[in-house]
């Protein structure tokens, strides 16, 4: 990659030439360039670009451009610049986080993330919104925007990242099930604000929806969420007693984890009133 021909093509404004040069580095996994390559032409882009309306715009076009390497460095331009044109980057945005590939959403997941952590108040109304997308892509582009923005450990804003995450309790599609309970939660939200987040529990344990529960006992299954099922052995007694399918292969799954990875703390849990294990 020649960095005097990228320059060139961000200084005269041609995303088609950069993209094109940029796609010479493109790995056979991904299909784009690794990572450092894309961060650091970002970094060209804005030190080239210098002011906020030029940066946004040519995000923009990156966007617009149907390339999967534009696409996704589009996504952060344009939310680092949120503030320029609020709707039309939450379109944008919406838009990709639906898109075919799997790399375009996660960008468009972290881009979320980072209007979040700065402009909190004024997007949320509008990413609240996305929880209620019909597509499992945008859905599931809130749990993981989630889990990133709890790495802020903003405690002002717990509550708010709780309630983005429990309209997706009940989801039942697997992509999003798969990003929520373990992840979003467990290695997320419950690592950062755990008073919060176990409240929050106690009050879902009773919402009997099987993917709620299901989802609970996921986040009990994060190395994060094990640390606490002593502390909650009620509320564990409840998902364990539950005999639907869905929920007691989650709860099986969890217990057993427990039981391999750290034996002393399954056994404080049975001594505290843990019910054993039904392998049947």
């Amino acid at each position: 990659m020649e960095l005097e021909k990228l320059e060139q093509s961000i200084l005269s404004n041609n995303v088609e030439s950069l993209l094109n040069n940029l796609k010479s580095q493109a790995t056979n996994h991904a299909e784009t360039p690794k990572q450092a390559v894309k961060n650091k032409t970002l970094k060209m882009i804005k030190r080239l670009l210098v002011t906020k309306k030029s940066i946004y715009d040519f995000g923009i076009q990156l966007t617009n451009s149907n390339d999967i390497i534009g696409e996704e460095m589009g996504s952060i331009l344009i939310a680092e610049h949120f503030e320029l044109n609020p709707e039309e980057v939450n379109d944008t945005l919406l838009r990709l986080a639906d898109s075919d590939h799997w790399e375009v959403r996660e960008w468009v997941a972290s881009a979320c993330s980072i209007i979040l952590v700065h402009h909190f108040q004024e997007y949320y109304p509008r990413f609240y919104l996305w929880t209620k997308d019909e597509s499992p892509n945008v859905r599931r582009a809130v749990a993981v925007a989630v889990k990133y923005v709890s790495r802020s450990k903003n405690q002002e804003i717990a509550d708010s990242l709780i309630d983005l995450v429990e309209p997706l309790l009940s989801d039942q599609d697997s992509y999003v099930k798969k990003n929520l309970g373990a992840f979003a939660i467990g290695d997320g939200l419950l690592k950062y604000y755990p008073h919060q987040v176990m409240d929050r529990i106690r009050n879902w344990i009773s919402i009997d929806d099987e993917n709620v529960r299901w989802n609970i006992a996921k986040i009990f299954s994060s190395a994060e969420g094990m640390k606490y099922i002593e502390d909650s052995i009620e509320q564990f007694n409840i998902l364990m007693n539950d005999s639907r399918p869905t929920v007691k292969k989650a709860v099986n799954s969890t217990v057993n984890k427990l039981k391999k990875r750290d034996p002393e703390l399954y056994n404080k849990c049975l001594v505290a009133g843990l019910t054993e294990i039904n392998q049947s």
